[in-house]
């Protein structure tokens, strides 16, 4: 198994290195499929730039596009729609659909998980399984 982690303090993006270098660590794509990815994520202007330079925003879409390319088949996504704008939460959602493994997510936007579109819920703090409906989104709105 490998486990994926999205955690919104971006620890794993340093500067003194370029956004591509950030992707080829956790990838071994070839750079054109790099480029593609970070693209996809609204950063194809930003791939030869200083990673500790970009935005909050802009690193959210960096550390998700390792996700994407880092061939887990588990991700842990830790909010990952905070800090982005409607565009890149659109791409998000695109890279989800096409991931085939299991995705573990904590997220308190309505929009995001009925757009996810979720099979299960873990309903806190009771920790039981439920299979996600839409009733559940007003218990998302409501965290």
């Amino acid at each position: 198994m490998s486990l994926g982690y999205y955690a919104q303090e971006h620890e794993d993006i340093r500067a003194g290195r370029t956004v591509l270098e950030l992707m080829r660590e956790v990838s071994n794509l070839p750079d054109r499929d790099l480029r593609s990815v970070l693209g996809h994520f609204l950063l194809a202007d930003k791939v030869e730039q200083d990673a500790g330079t970009l935005s909050g925003g802009e690193k959210t879409k960096l550390a998700l596009a390792r996700l994407v390319v880092g061939r887990h088949n588990v991700m842990l996504l830790d909010e990952p729609t905070n800090n982005l704008d409607p565009q890149a939460k659109e791409a998000l959602i695109e890279a989800l659909d096409h991931y085939e493994g299991t995705l573990i997510v904590v997220s308190h936007d309505t929009e995001f998980v009925e757009d996810l579109q979720p099979g299960r819920a873990v309903l806190m703090p009771e920790g039981e399984t439920a299979y996600f409906d839409d009733s559940m989104l007003e218990l998302v709105a409501l965290a």
